[in-house]
């Protein structure tokens, strides 16, 4: 009999964008877009090969986080996963983590991440743990909400990260704040996973980041940007009209001017023209190299 415990626990929601279409064969692809996934030696293309190959790659993903995060509990269905943990520190990390990379290998998730009361089993077995509850619901609501690869938090999920884990807390406090839906103009809270690299937050105390390391930081945070533009392997999200929105809308936010205080000329609004690898080692070899950003004002 499985022995089914109740819980609070953090909860992280990623879906994969564009799948459900995708899978539907509501996108219209060729081999071009099925290239940058598939092997170009292969008989026959379509877009289950294509899933599959996402989804595989989605997996590989989580399942090397699952061994350095090992408080984590991971439970993948296709095209989305849950993941949660007492330690709400190591979901956040987690959470920043898993987007950074996944944009890193072109895979275009949103998602969503709460505090709450779960529902769990407390054994591993070969279907994988299911987790229900309070904080699962919610984490699958926000995550429906936003355009583009955010992840939406709940109100009080900072005020959870305090009673938890106060310095934590304090060394990553920019990294939690409103924004505007420029859809419904309703205000959202938002995990801003793209500002900082993953591996220094709640180590390092974002507001007192010396210039040097603000445009380092606003540099890695253009290279993630610069892929969902140019990489080729995102050529298929252009291909229908939602996923141009969700592409254009994650260019838009990761790309915005004078975050951490610092001012570049990479405001990006839209989407490159041509997509390739080479295009992409350029830019970031390009922004690697410029000197010209500027300090906007103090942090």
């Amino acid at each position: 009999m499985e022995i089914i415990e109740k819980n609070y626990a953090a909860v992280f929601y990623v879906d994969i964008l564009g799948m459900g279409a995708l899978t539907k064969q509501e996108i219209k692809l060729t081999r071009t877009e099925y290239s940058y996934w598939l092997k170009k030696d292969r008989d026959e293309f379509n877009n289950q090969y294509l899933a599959a190959a996402i989804l595989a790659e989605f997996r590989k993903i989580l399942t090397t986080l699952m061994v350095k995060y090992e408080k984590v509990i991971i439970s993948q269905l296709s095209d989305c996963a849950f993941i949660w943990s007492d330690d709400i520190c190591d979901v956040v990390r987690f959470a920043a983590e898993f987007m950074q990379l996944a944009i890193g290998k072109g895979v275009f998730c949103r998602g969503g991440l709460s505090y709450g009361e779960i529902i769990e089993t407390n054994e591993n077995h070969t279907l994988g743990r299911f987790i229900v509850g309070p904080a699962v619901t919610a984490a699958v609501k926000l995550e429906k909400i936003a355009k583009g690869a955010r992840i939406l938090i709940d109100e009080d999920f900072p005020q959870f990260i305090w009673n938890y884990n106060k310095i934590f807390a304090e060394k990553s406090q920019p990294l939690f704040s409103p924004f505007t839906n420029p859809l419904d103009f309703e205000v959202y809270d938002e995990f801003k996973w793209y500002l900082v690299p993953s591996e220094i937050i709640g180590k390092v105390d974002i507001r007192l980041l010396e210039y040097d390391d603000r445009v380092e930081c606003t540099k890695n945070r253009l290279k993630l940007a610069s892929q969902v533009r140019f990489s080729p392997r995102f050529l298929w999200n252009t291909k229908s009209a939602q996923g141009c929105v969700q592409l254009k809308a994650t260019v838009n936010f990761m790309a915005e001017n004078k975050l951490l205080g610092i001012r570049h000329d990479y405001a990006w609004t839209g989407l490159g023209t041509k997509r390739s690898k080479e295009i992409v080692n350029n830019l970031e070899r390009q922004i690697t190299n410029d000197n010209n950003f500027q300090e906007f004002n103090s942090f």
